[in-house]
């Protein structure tokens, strides 16, 4: 990786499992690695995000609730956009510990604009 990233910033929109778990796969590789990485989440992905789900997913460190699991583990910051779950009726208690779910879009305009932010959209 370049001398001049200093964290890679996912942002992710979609709402496919494999897609998900690939771009969860991918963090927790970078986090192995002592890269740092932050994790926007917007749109229906935000349903991953949520005790409700997380109770009913399969366990399994191949599993859209192990790869989560795994980057948590390992690190990653994860914001859940408020807008999102607002728009998609899920209060902020609803959402699994460790990710902050009181964050929006201009609060990540920093890292998008930063030159040593790599930003990597998942949608």
């Amino acid at each position: 990786m370049s001398q001049s990233i200093s964290k890679i910033l996912f942002i992710v929109t979609t709402e496919d499992e494999e897609t998900f778990r690939a771009s969860m796969l991918n963090a927790s590789n970078l986090l192995a690695s002592d890269v740092a990485v932050k994790f926007f989440i917007s749109q229906k992905t935000c349903h991953f995000f949520t005790k409700k789900f997380h109770e009913s997913a399969p366990d399994g460190d191949t599993t859209v609730k192990g790869r989560l699991t795994g980057a948590l583990k390992l690190g990653a910051e994860i914001i859940v956009c408020r807008t999102a779950i607002t728009n998609y009726k899920i209060a902020p208690e609803e959402i699994i510990d460790g990710v902050d779910p009181s964050k929006g879009w201009m609060d990540i305009v920093d890292d998008h604009t930063d030159p040593s932010v790599k930003v990597i959209w998942v949608g």
